[in-house]
């Protein structure tokens, strides 16, 4: 068989059919990419064997892979492991793959190392993410574990300190209706949660806490018995007593505060 003509594709002016004739009739063969059609100079009249056109069919699947790869990474910048899997999910063959990746490091498109690094950047400025949280998502993503130590080794002591104060800061504001122990518990959990050291922690706490003004620790700890008080009326008055005082001390309350709240609050109950 031989090629008769090539026509482009109306929605894709890239893609080129191609046309073979076989027994004496003109019938569509296959459709290419202009790079294909280039690389393989197939001409009008040109004899195909088929293995010629088995490798050529072959790199039109891996352009189009190719293609694909770019297209995801027009969005945003992207792991290797991430295109890997995408193409994957597109039931490219292996061997395809990895020719894609290869030629996508090869064109700086993907490269783990830039990625690691703008994405830590960002998930630590943008995020409430700290380095431990940070460096457990570079793993999921396959990234080497030179490069994840290299790129949370340049988290500053000074800016996560910073930033783990900010919260601190903000959250200090719960005291309005609950204990400062309470509060500061609340806070450990978030920032372990969020991939923070406990050392940091600690010491964000201590340099960004500001010492509570009675008065505000003792209307949150009244707000408190308030509900309480509800809660055991239908006990003895030194049952309801001892149950409030065991309820407010769980929630981090020191004893004098409990028990001139307790003393207020008889007096406005009277």
């Amino acid at each position: 068989m031989k090629i008769s003509k090539f026509t482009a594709q109306k929605k894709n002016k890239d893609r080129l059919n191609v046309f073979i004739e076989k027994d004496g009739q003109e019938e569509f063969a296959f459709a290419i990419d202009l790079d294909v059609f280039i690389k393989y100079g197939l001409t009008k009249g040109m004899e195909l064997e088929d293995d010629f056109v088995r490798d050529v069919l072959q790199a039109e699947e891996e352009q189009k892979a190719y293609k694909a790869a770019v297209n995801y990474l027009s969005y945003r910048m992207r792991a290797v492991s991430e295109v890997r899997d995408y193409l994957v999910k597109k039931e490219i063959d292996e061997a395809a793959i990895k020719r894609v990746i290869d030629r996508l490091i090869e064109q700086r498109y993907l490269n783990d190392a830039e990625f690691a690094k703008a994405y830590t950047q960002t998930k630590f400025n943008t995020s409430p993410s700290g380095p431990s949280k940070i460096k457990r998502e570079l793993v999921q993503l396959r990234i080497t574990p030179e490069i994840i130590e290299e790129v949370i080794a340049a988290i500053s002591y000074e800016d996560q300190l910073e930033k783990a104060g900010k919260f601190v800061k903000r959250k200090q504001m719960e005291t309005n209706r609950r204990s400062a122990t309470e509060v500061q518990q609340r806070i450990q959990q978030t920032l372990v949660q969020r991939g923070f050291s406990f050392d940091i922690i600690s010491e964000a706490i201590l340099t960004f806490w500001e010492n509570e003004d009675e008065d505000v620790e003792l209307s949150a700890c009244l707000k408190q018995a308030e509900k309480l008080s509800r809660k055991y009326n239908g006990y003895a008055p030194y049952e309801r007593k001892q149950r409030m005082k065991m309820q407010l001390r769980s929630k981090g309350f020191p004893y004098e505060v409990i028990d001139r709240t307790l003393e207020r609050l008889a007096e406005q109950e009277t």
